[in-house]
């Protein structure tokens, strides 16, 4: 088991993959900040990924921020993700913000 955080200033108008769940892995995605930097009310959009039905699923759709607002998300439970699995954001064009997630990685073996 070993934890990781992974943080990104992702690229405004575009999708941007922030984690992709190495080979032989699963990540239990437990913890994540999102923050309007911008000065203004914009939104951004939180995707998981399922690489073994190649479907997404929007956790966040458009979810609009106030300027300066931030986002923590930490339900005291997590999402399990497997090997290739990946979390992806989808910024409002002219915005800014700021993403930080924290994952607990395991071998892929049943435990």
């Amino acid at each position: 088991m070993r934890e990781l955080s992974v943080g990104a200033t992702p690229t405004a108008g575009s999708t941007s993959t922030l984690y992709t769940v190495p080979t032989g892995y699963r990540a239990l995605w437990n913890l994540t900040y999102i923050h309007n930097t911008s000065g203004s009310t914009k939104h951004i959009t939180l995707t998981w990924y399922d690489s073994s039905t190649a479907v997404s699923y929007d956790l966040l759709s458009q979810y609009t921020f106030n300027a300066k607002d931030y986002l923590e998300l930490d339900g005291g439970s997590y999402i399990v993700l497997e090997e290739g699995d990946q979390v992806r954001v989808t910024p409002e064009a002219g915005s800014a913000f700021a993403v930080a997630m924290t994952f607990v990685l395991k071998g892929n073996q049943r435990e």
